[in-house]
């Protein structure tokens, strides 16, 4: 079950008010004993009434007549033995009978009040040597409501404090604040649902966005600042979705492209079919299709992470593998190709099939540019630096940032798909590589392939 941000808000914005709630006495008692409220009379002591008044009360009982009497319980009576000048009286408020157990000084102190009837009173007894003392009385609720319980010469003590918390999240202060709090309740789950109405409308937005409707963003206006940063990653993330979706599409209608001619061309040849010339003209239509197969399956693998790059290899080995492989062809077509090892051997750790992907790409670039008789240099440094030279038209400072880019030509009549240069520069940065084109001395171009080398692993 997934867990509620808005109940979750709820609750830490309730607790925030519950710590709050139970915190007033405290913040009370700071001001009440620090003078910054000159106009309150609170003392200290004053914090002391409610434990001691409710002591007494819980002393009260009814005799056999009916009438009121004090039976001292253990807790009032060990209370007592902490507060020396604690004076407790029970008085019957329509008979101002004092009850038995009740101080006399206290009940004559407020009998002196004649006929005045208090529903509550906070005194002070003139004449008593400590001018702090005070006193409270108060006429107490069923089943002794025509009782007036007083209590004076009560002492603060930090007991009392957790006393009048306490009484807070008693269910009687619980049910006086009953009202506070399920107003609060209320509040806190409005002010949230508004505070999260704009995320829930920008997760709206964002569920009508499929491939088709990528140009859509998430609208910024009224979002709040702390939610402001998530819409905009999220709007960045569906750039990038986009960008990618446009570059897959104009991928995978670039390869329908490339695919096209030579099945066209071999459908053709089929067509017109010449003994003589045949079998050849065959074997370069099927060589051009499977070198774009290979090509964009090289690309789906890159793309889709399949392939392992921790194997240990031997640099100066594998360019020569590919080299060797290409012999036939550089000899049909009138080439000639020399090989440059390093003085070492050359240890790098990636996928031999991507390097050899690699150096089979340079090689093939070079054949195409480099004129009949010519020869294609291929070297192999011992800072593993792979540089294939050729001695054609070579690539102009302009063109040389478009080589890389999927399916560019220099122009329709070039031989080649496009796709060579873009897997080999993908291929290179897989490897933490890079790939960079200079001209040859004498004209030409000259691809440098520059990799890690490592030390070989102790077998």
């Amino acid at each position: 079950m997934k867990s509620s941000l808005s109940l979750r808000l709820v609750v830490v914005l309730l607790s925030a008010q519950v710590i709050a709630f139970g915190a007033i006495p405290l913040f009370t008692f700071l001001i009440s004993v620090s003078g910054v409220w000159p106009a309150s009379n609170m003392t200290v002591n004053d914090w002391a009434q409610s434990r001691a008044y409710d002591l007494v009360v819980g002393s009260l009982a009814h005799a056999a007549d009916g009438s009121v009497q004090l039976e001292i319980s253990p807790a009032l009576r060990a209370y007592m033995a902490e507060q020396q000048r604690l004076r407790i009286a029970a008085i019957d408020a329509r008979t101002r009978t004092v009850a038995r157990g009740s101080s006399p000084e206290l009940a004559t102190a407020l009998a002196a009040l004649g006929p005045i009837e208090a529903a509550s009173l906070r005194f002070h007894i003139r004449g008593d040597e400590d001018e702090k003392s005070r006193g409270y009385a108060y006429r107490t609720p069923p089943p002794f409501e025509d009782t007036l319980v007083a209590v004076y010469g009560y002492s603060f003590q930090w007991s009392d404090l957790l006393f009048v918390v306490g009484n807070l999240f008693s269910v009687p202060g619980l049910l006086s604040a009953s009202p506070m709090i399920f107003g609060a309740v209320a509040i806190a789950w409005l002010m949230v649902r508004r505070g999260l109405a704009p995320l829930r409308a920008a997760a709206a937005e964002v569920s009508r966005i499929d491939l088709d409707s990528l140009d859509q963003r998430i609208p910024q206006a009224g979002i709040p600042g702390e939610v402001a940063p998530f819409v905009a990653a999220v709007n960045e993330a569906i750039d990038r979705l986009s960008a990618g979706v446009a570059m897959q599409r104009r991928f995978t209608a670039n390869a329908a492209h490339e695919l096209r001619t030579p099945i066209a061309i071999l459908r053709a040849r089929l067509e017109t079919y010449d003994d003589a010339t045949f079998t050849k003209e065959l074997k370069r239509d099927v060589r051009r299709i499977q070198t774009i197969v290979e090509q964009l399956l090289t690309a789906a693998r890159i793309s889709n992470a399949e392939s392992a790059m921790d194997e240990e290899l031997d640099l100066g080995a594998v360019v020569l593998t590919m080299v060797a492989d290409y012999m036939p062809l550089v000899i049909e077509n009138r080439r000639n190709i020399e090989f440059d090892p390093p003085s070492s051997t050359v240890f790098v750790r990636g996928n031999r099939r991507a390097l050899e992907c690699v150096v089979a790409n340079l090689i093939d670039n070079a054949l195409r540019a480099e004129p009949e008789g010519g020869t294609v240099l291929v070297q192999v440094r011992g800072d593993a630096i792979i540089r294939v030279v050729d001695h054609g038209e070579g690539i102009s400072s302009g063109e040389r940032a478009k080589i890389f880019e999927p399916f560019w030509r220099k122009d329709e009549q070039s031989r080649g798909t496009g796709l060579g240069l873009s897997i080999v520069r993908e291929l290179v940065e897989l490897h933490a590589g890079a790939i960079l084109v200079t001209s040859t001395p004498g004209g030409g171009a000259t691809f440098e392939v520059t990799l890690a080398s490592v030390s070989r692993r102790s077998t």
